[in-house]
């Protein structure tokens, strides 16, 4: 990846009003709850050329990488994010570590750091939130890896949409764990044999599903219909008014957020 980073344009007033209005709007959209258990962050994001990462990708243009910290050894693969800046929000998958990221930056693709300020900034502040939930266009899909053999076998699981707890596999009748690897494969190292196989998918909150009939099909990206969560209650992505232009979007003091919750 080519990384490129500019400088920062300086905080406003205004762009702090509109900081506060947004958390305000997105707590009457999830509820206060919800609000609670996926907090906001505040921080910076940057945007690089190149390709779209490694993990989890259900393509598309609109994608981050994250620090190390938060990747947390692809523990935050697939999940995405809600980040917003002095344009407005934008929804993004994570797909990769940010090896120079430090805690608190996000590295979003060009399209989407377009989507929240000038890309001739190269860097805006930003406020951004896991988001629990998300709309999601399909059900799981499952990719097996290039080299999968009956005795070695890594697979990938697409579209989860919340970042994923566990992958198991079914054999000889009891569920096994595969080890999640930092690139956002599960692996079974011993393999499972010849297939098909059957797996089971639970996501960081508690939310399990399915896939039966996966086939020993390395490279091919095996679609399904099944979902981890009820798509009706789905988080649709946030829309904001966004702040006017060349502000930069400030971090949001305690006081503020504190004032936002009491509404609840």
């Amino acid at each position: 990846m080519t990384w490129r980073r500019r400088g920062v344009a300086g905080m406003t007033v205004l762009a702090a009003l509109a900081v506060t209005l947004w958390m305000a709007s997105l707590l009457r959209h999830d509820g206060c709850a919800a609000a609670d258990a996926q907090p906001t962050r505040t921080g910076r994001a940057m945007y690089y050329q190149g390709t779209a990462g490694t993990c989890s990708l259900s393509g598309g243009q609109l994608y981050a990488s994250v620090s190390a910290g938060e990747y947390a050894g692809s523990r935050l693969c697939g999940g995405y994010l809600d980040v917003t800046g002095p344009r407005g929000t934008v929804r993004v998958q994570v797909v990769d570590s940010c090896p120079s990221c430090r805690s608190g930056e996000v590295d979003l693709s060009r399209a989407a750091f377009a989507r929240i300020a000038d890309p001739r900034a190269g860097v805006a502040k930003v406020v951004y939130r896991t988001v629990r939930n998300p709309e999601l266009a399909r059900g799981l899909s499952v990719k097996v890896r290039e080299g999968s053999t009956a005795g070695w076998m890594a697979l990938q699981v697409i579209d989860h949409g919340n970042p994923l707890h566990r992958v198991e596999i079914l054999r000889g009748g009891e569920w096994r764990d595969l080890d999640r690897g930092s690139d956002g494969y599960w692996v079974a190292p011993r393999g499972a044999g010849a297939g098909p196989f059957q797996l089971r998918v639970t996501d960081v909150h508690g939310q399990s599903a399915t896939v039966t009939g996966v086939e020993l099909a390395p490279g091919r990206i095996q679609r399904t219909a099944v979902r981890l969560y009820d798509a009706t209650k789905a988080a649709a992505p946030v829309t904001t008014t966004p702040t006017p232009a060349g502000m930069s979007v400030p971090v949001p003091s305690p006081l503020a957020a504190e004032r936002v919750r009491r509404r609840c």
